[in-house]
Formats: structure tokens, sequence, C-alpha cells
């Protein structure tokens, strides 16, 4: 009988996504369907339904490419995809437009009607090798499909964008674009990106990241994902992150490295923690202490091992924008490890989520004390 329940179960959630996407009127809405090969930038035409309506093509990055334009890792950052294995990237603002901005457009799979309510919805996600971020990313509904044969910017309404249209500069994890759109009727085509004037778009100069390898862009470059129109009665349909999320605490818990002398690696492993803020997954200046303890340990025992844990705070565990978290954090330090000299044969990882916290008392600084990597060395 508990077979045949789960059985059920299982059936009723695939027919809920299946509606989902039968209600979903983007074609290809992760860009999933690929026709043809991708070989090089400005490919996003080879994901079914997708065009680029300036000269300026967008990129599209696929799980089948090993170099390049691959995910998770490729030239311009690394990211797991928000779903499926494929993502579109744009590039949103340029300093002084040196650097022409890019869109992604598609053709709606039947018009919008005139008065009816759409929930709207895509993931952006800021891509390492920005030298910049900004805000004023979007979607712009519209009856005819823009096509300009040059290098340039759509200055347009936006039709879509945050609530509180902030700047997006978080690097490791999506986040979401959504709102609710009354249609005026007939429009056929969504078009994603910046349509604002650089005079009116804000910007933020990024530092690079230590662990990332590529060449910087000097740009706000972003992987794009899961576009999603749906029909809705009202608008309290329309689920948005941005309205359902209380703002968590980036509050980070400290430690100083331990004084290693007369202490044997696997004690110095033991140790050795480093915390996080909420969401957070860069190596920075607080962990370099922490980190040189453990490269020196591999260094020194050219044997060893070392197997890198990820912990997350509950929070982090069920936010659904995270769900790739635990990795950013260990694949970081994996990073830093390998840049200094470690062959990534001798680098374990292990994502435990919020299995095995510190402290179960459930207030900020246990959070906090929970946001954190731990080491273990293996002889």
């Amino acid at each position: 009988m508990k077979k045949l329940i789960i059985s059920f179960m299982s059936l009723s959630v695939i027919f809920s996504v299946n509606g989902q996407d039968m209600n979903n009127l983007v074609e290809n809405p992760s860009f999933e369907s690929i026709e043809g090969k991708i070989k090089r930038n400005g490919a996003i035409a080879a994901a079914v339904g997708w065009m680029s309506p300036t000269r300026a093509a967008a990129d599209l990055f696929s799980a089948k490419i090993k170099d390049g334009y691959g995910t998770p890792q490729n030239n311009l950052g690394y990211e797991e995809p928000q779903d499926g294995s494929n993502y579109a990237g744009i590039r949103a603002f340029s300093y002084n437009d040196k650097e022409p901005r890019n869109y992604i457009s598609t053709k709606l799979k039947s018009t919008l009607l005139k008065d009816k309510k759409y929930c709207v919805t895509f993931y952006v996600n800021l891509g390492e090798s920005s030298k910049y971020a900004s805000n004023n990313i979007g979607l712009n509904f519209s009856k005819k499909q823009y096509n300009i044969d040059e290098n340039k910017s759509i200055l347009t309404s936006t039709s879509i964008q945050h609530k509180d249209n902030p700047i997006f500069n978080a690097k490791f994890g999506w986040e979401q674009v959504c709102g609710t759109y009354i249609a005026e009727g007939g429009e056929k085509f969504l078009t994603i990106g910046n349509f604002y004037s650089n005079g009116e778009t804000l910007n933020e100069r990024m530092k690079k990241d230590k662990d990332f390898v590529g060449a910087s862009v000097m740009s706000a470059y972003y992987f794009v994902d899961n576009v999603s129109v749906v029909m809705v009665g009202d608008e309290s349909e329309c689920k948005c992150s941005a309205d359902e999320k209380t703002p968590e605490t980036k509050f980070v818990f400290s430690s100083a490295p331990i004084a290693t002398e007369g202490l044997e690696p696997a004690q110095i492993a033991q140790f050795t923690t480093i915390y996080y803020g909420y969401g957070d997954s860069e190596v920075d200046l607080g962990a370099q202490g922490h980190l040189d303890n453990i490269l020196k340990i591999l260094l020194k025992n050219n044997k060893g091992k070392i197997k890198i844990t990820s912990h997350l705070d509950d929070n982090e565990a069920f936010d659904p924008e995270l769900k790739a978290l635990g990795e950013a954090r260990t694949e970081a330090i994996k990073l830093f490890l390998m840049t200094n000299g470690i062959n990534y044969t001798r680098i374990l990882t292990e994502d435990a989520k919020d299995t095995k916290p510190a402290d179960t008392s459930g207030t900020d600084l246990a959070k906090a004390k929970n946001r954190r990597v731990t080491f273990t060395y293996i002889p």
C-alpha cells in the first residue's frame, strides 16, 4: 500500500510540474532545447525559440560544452544552472558604453490578452568575470519583435523588474526578478535586458575574486535562466521571493587562525573553521589566515589529502535561490588551494547542508556559527 501511495504522489508531482510547463507561455524557458553547436560567443540563436534583437548577440552556456561556454564552469564564471543544465548570458551595462549591451528575446506561445494579469519571473546571476554590477535588469513585452542591425541599446519601457530594482551584485546564487503584468493586449514578444540609458543606470565597481583565474570583462555580465510567463486570476497568485523573504542577517561569526606550532596536520585541520555571512561564499581576507594554515600542511605533507565540508544554516538550506551555495563555498576554497599548487586529486569536498549544526539554539549567533566550512586531514 505504501508503494502505491508513493507512486500516486510521484505522479502528482509530475503532473504538477508538467501543468506549470504547459501554462508557461515561454517556449524553451531554460534554454535546454538546442539546435546546432555552441562553438563561440554569441550563440543564443542555437537555443530553440530564442534570438538576439541587436547585432551584439547574447551568449548560450550548456553542460554539453567542456570549455569556454559550459556549465557550471565557463569563461565568465562559475554557476550551477537555476533550472536544467543550460543558461543564457547578457551584458547589461559597461562603463561609458565601451562594450555593447546584449538582449535575449523570444516569441510567446500565445498573444497576451487585454487586461489579463500575468505572473512573470526570471533569474539572474552576476558572472565572476564582471568588473561592474548594475540595476535596471528587466523584461519588456512588445507587439513587434525588435530587430536592430546595430550594436545598439534598446531604450524603451520596462514591463517587469525587481520591486526594489537593486544592483544585482551577487556572484553566487540566483536572484529572482518577478512581478505581475497587466497586458495592454496584443503583446507577442518578450525581451530581457537593460532598457535604460547609462545615465539612468546605477552601477557598482566589483573587486576581482582572487579565486577567479579567467579574464575580467569591463561590464556587468549576467547569466539568465528559467523565464516564465503564466496567466493568473489575481496578483496574489504571483509569488515573488522579494515579497515573501524576510531579510537575513549578514552577521559573520569569526575566530582567529590557530597557532600551528607543535600541532599535527590532523589537529590543524580539526581546529580550522571558516565562517560566512548569509548566502556568501567568497574567500575574503578574514579567511586568508585559516587557508594559509591548511595550505602549509598540504605543501609540507605531499601525500596527504584534505576534505572540505560545507555547512549551511537552516534558512540557507531551504532557500531555493541558494541551492548551490554549499558547493560554491567548497569550490572557492578548492580553487584557492589548486591555484597555490595543490593537485585537485588531493582535495575532497562534501556538502553537509544543515545536517551537522554547530549550535542548535536557533539564535542569530547560532545561525552564524552554523554558516561555516570545516576541514579533515587524511594522511
